[in-house]
């Protein structure tokens, strides 16, 4: 029986349940069990699950965090089932696979709606002309033959991998974030953070794009 496990790694408490309400939205359209945890949260029922998404974060990867441990013996409880990490997730996946650190500061870091090349895999099935929500400081790299590189883009080489033809992926880019509230995100970010302006960069041409980027979730449930 499938059953997923969304781990919600967000920090700020309105972040939480507005991530919280993204992901509802989003599964509560397919024939699947899912529960929503705080990365703080005890998992007292993790055999249950089939399928693990780690959500984006404010915390650094390539820093170490308090719940590193935390994040790396649920990974390892995963390591026979399916798994999907997400910008942060994505990172902090590779460094638990990778057993060191594979992440490191971008220089190229990216805000906004960004193109990204996609390779064909499953995980990717039925998305074309891909524009992702983009927002992230940090990347990952020097992974080994284990992981095929499935995106990128002219700023980032690693948008996307699988690991060892598993169904364990993980992508820098958001494909939870719907227009509105990534147009809501970004404008609060360069409100917020001056920074981050030199970073905006919009590569989105119809809005209506957007909706086919839950596919990845459709597919990744189907594993």
């Amino acid at each position: 029986m499938q059953k997923l496990l969304i781990l919600n790694c967000t920090l700020a408490k309105a972040g939480i349940e507005r991530l919280n309400n993204l992901f509802t939205s989003i599964f509560e359209k397919y024939d699947i069990d899912f529960e929503i945890f705080h990365l703080t949260d005890t998992i007292e029922n993790i055999n249950e699950f089939s399928h693990l998404i780690i959500s984006g974060s404010a915390l650094l990867a390539s820093q170490k965090n308090e719940n590193d441990n935390r994040l790396y013996d649920i990974i390892q409880q995963f390591n026979n089932k399916s798994i999907l990490g997400i910008c942060y997730g994505h990172q902090i996946l590779a460094k638990a696979l990778m057993k060191k650190n594979v992440c490191r500061k971008s220089s190229t870091p990216e805000l906004s709606w960004r193109k990204v090349e996609l390779v064909s895999n499953s995980i990717f099935e039925g998305i074309s002309k891909p524009v992702f929500y983009e927002s992230h400081l940090e990347e990952v790299f020097g992974l080994t033959d284990d992981f095929t590189i499935i995106a990128s883009n002219s700023n980032c080489d690693i948008q996307g991998y699988q690991y060892r033809n598993l169904p364990i992926w993980g992508v820098q880019f958001h494909p939870e974030i719907t227009f509105t509230f990534g147009q809501q995100s970004i404008k609060n970010k360069l409100a917020n953070y001056e920074s981050m302006r030199r970073f905006f960069k919009n590569e989105l041409d119809n809005p209506e794009y957007i909706e086919q980027n839950f596919k990845i979730f459709e597919n990744f449930i189907n594993h």
